[in-house]
């Protein structure tokens, strides 16, 4: 393909005359309307390519634009995904830490039950030993009176055996 013709050629361009060729008249008028044809078409075309740069210039702006957000929500997805690990890690640590205090309040209540156990134990040791004596004590008191009440018992027996009893009893 050759030169692209302008407007300015079209309407400069001249022909050889020949005797039997085209009516020049009708050759001028044909090449006005082609010369304005492509005027016409020449400005469309500018028009055109002013429209191409700036819609390129605007694709541009927005293929910016687009990267941007596609950073920004990357970002905001790994500082949601650092906020929801963050939120994970702590809870797991309150969890334990409760795990713990609940695990030394049920030791602390187990221990305060065992203590509560062993001093009924040693309350109920007390109160045996205590039962026994006071019944061993009844008992002499209960020799001691019949003793007294058998009239074969010299005084000097009885004296005797009070004193043995009342030894006995301080023992």
């Amino acid at each position: 393909m050759g030169e692209i013709l302008t407007v300015l050629d079209i309407e400069t361009v001249s022909f050889n005359k020949t005797l039997r060729g085209y009516s020049p008249e009708e050759v001028e008028e044909f090449l006005e309307k082609v010369g304005e044809s492509m005027q016409a078409y020449s400005e469309k075309v500018k028009g055109l390519e002013t429209r191409l740069a700036h819609t390129e210039d605007q694709l541009k702006e927005y293929q910016e634009i687009k990267t941007s957000l596609q950073d920004a929500l990357v970002l905001a997805q790994k500082s949601a995904e650092e906020r929801v690990s963050n939120a994970e890690n702590k809870a797991e640590v309150i969890l334990a830490e409760a795990e713990a205090k609940g695990h030394k309040i049920i030791m602390d209540a187990k221990e305060q039950a065992d203590s509560y156990k062993r001093d009924i134990e040693r309350l109920r040791q007390v109160r045996y030993q205590f039962i026994a004596e006071f019944k061993g004590l009844i008992s002499k008191f209960g020799s001691m009176l019949n003793a007294l009440e058998t009239p074969q018992a010299t005084e000097e027996q009885r004296e005797k055996k009070t004193e043995e009893n009342f030894e006995e009893q301080v023992r």
